[in-house]
């Protein structure tokens, strides 16, 4: 037994005991994401400011909804091959997590917390057999990851108030503070610097380009604010006072500021008008603007037709390009969960027979001809069913539907006639 489990278990509940030296993060108990990463260009990025800037929003909510939309099914091998299995419990707790979430939710606070965060933990309850019975999302910002110096083992200091009412590693525990074993913790992220303790959140390694971006974003924001597309400047006699021009400008600003009045002309008295030949967009704003979309863009790999930018574009079909978002951008998140999902919720006996998948097929489907002219031919051809061509399209299955079919005019070499290709167990 290690170190760090022995202390947990044999705490004394009335004296106070030596409690082992342990490199951990402070739990944070302020507001989230309230540490400010300073930049080059002056505009503090958090992932709450990051997520001001419209691509970055946009890249988040569309990679969070194109996984949580994702059938989530444990699936058992049988035959050799892997089919759903609707009858174990196990399979019901994904679209069932907790008493707040349903499925689609939990996944969603999954991946949100490694986009924004580069972590995400999800404890696991157990009931007095050791089954998972529920599943709790924690805020990141209020887990501490614990290494054991023993063994390196890792554990978790969480503080989570949906914790309070259930019993979780440490049956003695009791509150919102818990030390949750890593056997009991769900847990993925993103890139790591420390072997696997924290993952680092895209924002932090890249605050200085997501800064860039709020700044253009701000400095066009101010153009309109301001009223201003600096095509020049008024210009006063030399022997006006500050309060003159104090005043003059005050009234430039009442005629010019603001969204309503954009586009119209002021006259003023007073003043001459000198011409720059220079406007917000030779000032780059909207080119700028453009490029740090497409930037942050590949930095989530999230192809710009999903941004609505589709005239960079040059895959042949939108099922070509599904499938080659699900294979750059969203495998590299659904594959750790799948696997940590095997690792936490199925027991000895299950691994190996059992699997929790993503279904990706409904997200790069073709159209429906595409479909009658694939489905055409692999049942001409015998490797596939009408049932299983009725069950990826979600309807019952059909009398003698199971039958593998083959074509008149093939055969094994030798034999007089083509034979018939029977279904399971016929």
């Amino acid at each position: 037994m290690n170190l760090i489990k022995s202390y947990f278990s044999n705490k004394p509940s009335t004296k106070k005991s030596y409690q082992p030296t342990i490199t951990e993060a402070p739990i944070l108990n302020t507001f989230p994401w309230s540490n400010i990463g300073a930049t080059s260009s002056g505009v503090a990025v958090t992932p709450r400011t990051s997520l001001q800037h419209s691509a970055v929003y946009a890249c988040v909510r569309t990679i969070t909804a194109d996984i949580a939309k994702i059938p989530l099914r444990l699936e058992k091998y049988v035959d050799g091959g892997w089919v759903p299995d609707k009858s174990n419990p196990k399979g019901h707790l994904i679209d069932n997590p907790n008493d707040r979430m349903v499925g689609y939710e939990l996944i969603e606070a999954i991946v949100f917390s490694v986009l924004t965060s580069g972590d995400s933990f999800t404890v696991v309850i157990r009931d007095k057999d050791k089954n998972p019975i529920k599943l709790i999302p924690c805020r990141p910002y209020s887990v501490s990851v614990i290494e054991d110096p023993d063994d390196a083992e890792l554990y978790y200091r969480v503080n989570e108030p949906l914790l309070r009412k259930y019993k979780t590693s440490i049956s003695s525990e009791t509150g919102d503070t818990r030390v949750i074993y890593h056997d009991d913790m769900i847990r993925t992220r993103n890139l790591s610097f420390d072997n696997g303790v924290y993952g680092t959140s895209l924002i932090q390694i890249a605050q200085e380009a997501f800064g860039l971006s709020l700044a253009t974003q701000e400095a066009a924001a101010r153009a309109f604010q301001n009223g201003s597309h600096i095509n020049g400047f008024f210009k006063l006699d030399g022997g006006v006072g500050k309060e003159t021009i104090n005043k003059n400008f005050n009234a430039l600003q009442r005629e010019i500021a603001g969204i309503t009045n954009s586009g119209t002309t002021p006259i003023l008295t007073g003043l001459d008008w000198v011409n720059m030949d220079a406007n917000v967009s030779e000032l780059q704003l909207v080119e700028s603007r453009r490029e740090s979309t497409l930037e942050i863009a590949r930095m989530y790999r999230v192809p710009a037709y999903k941004l609505s930018l589709a005239d960079t574009e040059k895959a042949a079909n939108i099922s070509e390009q599904e499938q080659s978002y699900i294979t750059n951008t969203l495998i590299q998140y659904t594959r750790p969960l799948e696997q940590h999902m095997d690792r936490v919720l199925l027991n000895d006996k299950e691994k190996g027979f059992y699997r929790y998948r993503f279904d990706f097929t409904k997200q790069a489907e073709p159209n429906e001809q595409v479909r009658s002219q694939f489905y055409q031919s692999a049942i001409t051809m015998g490797w596939m069913n009408v049932n299983e061509v009725r069950q990826r399209e979600d309807l019952a299955p059909i009398p003698d539907g199971n039958n593998y079919l083959q074509p008149m005019n093939t055969g094994v070499i030798g034999e007089q006639h083509a034979q018939p290709i029977k279904g399971d167990g016929e």
